[in-house]
């Protein structure tokens, strides 16, 4: 599995408008083949972490380079206070329990 984890900080008084737009990618990657994960967290008003699994380097690509994430990333501009901080990996252990949630 190829993981992405993004950590982001939206601008002051921008948080609610940064969390629909992730909301948003979340379901349209949901409709992704070899989208396996994707989860936002938000810690504060500011803060957010998202964190995504899919089976392949070539999945992740595809996902990236989709023409509603390239304009997620160009709308970043104006919604975050820095570019988001975004590491690539492998998932080597872990669990995912069956959840509707």
């Amino acid at each position: 599995m190829t993981v992405a984890m993004a950590r982001l900080e939206a601008v002051p008084g921008r948080g609610d408008e940064v969390e629909a737009a992730l909301a948003e990618v979340a379901e349209r990657t949901a409709r992704e083949p070899g989208a396996v994960a994707y989860s936002v967290v938000r810690h504060d008003q500011v803060r957010f972490l998202v964190y995504e699994e899919y089976v392949d380097q070539a999945a992740c690509d595809a996902h990236f380079t989709a023409p509603y994430v390239q304009e997620l990333l160009e709308r970043f501009a104006d919604l975050l206070v820095a570019a988001p901080q975004v590491d690539f990996g492998s998932r080597v252990a872990g669990f995912r329990a069956s959840t509707t949630a």
